[in-house]
């Protein structure tokens, strides 16, 4: 599934941004250079930024070096598809000038050739669109969350320190979390929503673009009970029902009325049980907050999809518009999380931060390490190269007060004094995932698809003709 995206990887400029080494001053000593701050995890920066005394000076021309270098990847990836974009054209000026002399056997290996070419420039042509599109922002909003992070949060942590010293901190947004459960307002007639929840999947079945689900019984029973565990420890009124979709995407997702849906990309990527678990918490916490449906409360599940079945419809037919988008929804790696509605999955900047406080409750009560959530968004934030993380952070955007907030209720909530952060079940689990997914790739290989590709393997004839892989 990866390989097509192997020569656009090629293009990543280094992550971290690493062109310059604004210094920040620290009392006694020569600080760490910004970008090199800059690259550890945010639960790193929010532990230690406080001891770090970094020059506001500093700060203030590292983040303009930062839109700097943001503007010129721009610039590069821009002039990299145009480069794109004048290959494919004098590849097709070759072809019109092939079918102005009679067929031959080399004449039609050479149309072959180029076929193969423009298809694999086009591909890379999408590739590039969404990192234009999605890409590079992502990358630089995390940095300039994190440079926020070592601006502000030194200050905001004394004055959190003392509203949680002074007793005010009870009073901050879901105070009363040792209520969870029997809470009432936001979290009153989850059970409207089961029908919207249940519509929604139906238009993307009928779309043909969700991905199929995992049907080994030992991985769906452990997913299961791991987020009925998170459920039963929540705001959650309505049953919870999960299921594991087979797709490279790092994600996760859930629909209004309690339908939860993991992909294994995500088991696979998670290190430890409490970041997956945190991740769950999080997406529960969208469902018993009715995010989903506060935030739709006019539209129509055929309007919140219809991006999706303009995808299906493009892979029908096998066009190549927006191949780029067509290649990442066939194959899987970019994911749904690219198509689906915001509003239909409750993400805005508010029901973020909501969602990070409620989960963060969740994870507490059932008992787990709740720093999960923050550490699987830190995994996601330091990956390398346009490709992984987009899906991800298109759903679950990065900025400095989401994190802020979640870490504030960490320190709020009471200590734990044992918590779960990993299991050995979770490991072989795991495990287990990874080799039934490389099975389910063999089989998929040769498995027919709607999406008609051009064949460009080495070992088939050169007739030119269009194949269903």
């Amino acid at each position: 599934m990866r390989r097509g995206l192997a020569v656009f990887l090629s293009v990543w400029l280094a992550w971290p941004v690493s062109g310059f080494a604004a210094a920040a001053q620290q009392t006694g000593s020569q600080a760490p250079a910004l970008a090199e701050l800059l690259a550890k995890p945010y639960l790193w920066l929010f532990e230690n930024a406080a001891e770090l005394n970094l020059s506001p000076a500093a700060l203030q021309e590292h983040r303009r070096q930062l839109e700097r270098e943001k503007r010129q990847e721009k610039q590069q990836l821009e002039q990299q598809r145009r480069n794109l974009e004048k290959e494919i054209q004098r590849a097709q000026q070759t072809l019109r000038e092939l079918n102005r002399q009679p067929a031959t056997t080399e004449s039609e290996k050479r149309r072959h050739d180029l076929h193969c070419h423009i298809q694999e420039l086009r591909r890379q042509i999408g590739d590039l669109e969404l990192a234009l599109q999605q890409g590079v922002n992502v990358k630089y909003d995390n940095l300039f969350a994190k440079l926020r992070l070592l601006e502000e949060w030194p200050a905001a942590q004394r004055q959190w320190l003392a509203r949680i010293q002074s007793g005010q901190a009870a009073e901050r947004k879901f105070g009363d979390f040792r209520d969870i459960g029997f809470r009432n307002g936001t979290f009153q007639n989850q059970a409207d929503d089961i029908a919207r929840g249940r519509e929604a999947i139906e238009e993307l079945r009928r779309n043909g673009i969700l991905p199929p689900e995992v049907e080994d019984e030992a991985i769906v029973r452990y997913v299961r009970t791991l987020a009925q565990r998170i459920a039963q420890n929540s705001d959650l009124q309505v049953p919870l029902q999960v299921a594991v979709l087979k797709s490279e995407e790092i994600n996760a997702f859930a629909l209004p009325g309690g339908f939860l849906f993991v992909n294994t990309g995500l088991i696979l990527k998670a290190e430890k049980e409490s970041e997956l678990a945190g991740v769950l918490a999080h997406e529960i916490a969208h469902v018993a907050a009715r995010h989903g449906h506060r935030l739709m409360k006019r539209a129509t599940i055929a309007s919140l999809i219809y991006q999706a079945a303009q995808i299906a419809a493009l892979v029908l037919t096998g066009g190549v518009a927006s191949v780029g988008t067509a290649y990442a929804l066939q194959y899987g790696f970019y994911g749904l999380g690219l198509f689906l509605s915001l509003e239909l999955l409750g993400v805005s900047r508010d029901y973020e931060i909501e969602a990070d406080i409620l989960g963060t409750q969740y994870l507490w009560k059932a008992g787990y390490n709740t720093h999960g959530f923050i550490s699987f968004f830190d995994r996601m934030a330091q990956e390398k190269g346009y490709a992984t993380g987009l899906s991800w952070f298109r759903t679950h955007p990065p900025f400095y007060e989401r994190m802020a907030v979640t870490y504030s209720e960490i320190l709020a909530l009471p200590r734990q004094e044992q918590s779960v952060d990993d299991t050995s079940e979770f490991q072989r689990i795991q495990g287990q995932l990874a080799q039934i997914v490389l099975e389910m790739e063999k089989k998929d290989r040769d498995a027919p698809t709607l999406r008609k590709v051009y064949e460009c393997r080495d070992n088939e004839d050169h007739s030119g003709a269009l194949r269903r892989p």
